[in-house]
């Protein structure tokens, strides 16, 4: 029951449960990846918070991003799928990815992040 709430420890018995699962089926993964959003060295998502807050060129990224860290969130989820999707898995960068498990997280500021494994 309490297993898709994040941060029980049924949802975290369920995650290892996955990850073991497809270790079993697949073997070591052969990438550990961690994607981060690097916010505050971001023009686009800069662009984006003053849009969508309507705030004032004078506001500092720092200030944008600590104001609206949900639209931060949302923005880079976009951005990591896109990302993810194109640049990973169509065209194949680090190799043919054969499967993969990502899993999101947030930093104690709210900054969300990426884990990914792949097997290649």
């Amino acid at each position: 029951m309490l297993a898709p709430i994040w941060g029980t420890n049924q949802y975290w018995f369920r995650v290892k449960g996955e990850v073991k699962a497809m270790i079993a089926e697949y073997g070591s993964p052969t990438l550990f990846l961690t994607l981060s959003c690097a916010e505050y060295d971001s023009a686009d998502i800069a662009q984006y918070l003053r849009k969508v807050n309507n705030a004032p060129q004078s506001y500092s990224i720092s200030r944008l991003c600590t104001k609206d860290p949900v639209s931060v969130s949302r923005q880079f989820s976009h951005k990591f799928k896109d990302f993810f999707n194109i640049v990973i898995l169509q065209r194949g960068v680090l190799g043919k990815v054969e499967q993969y498990y990502v899993k999101k997280e947030y930093q104690m500021r709210g900054a969300p992040h990426y884990h990914i494994l792949q097997w290649l």
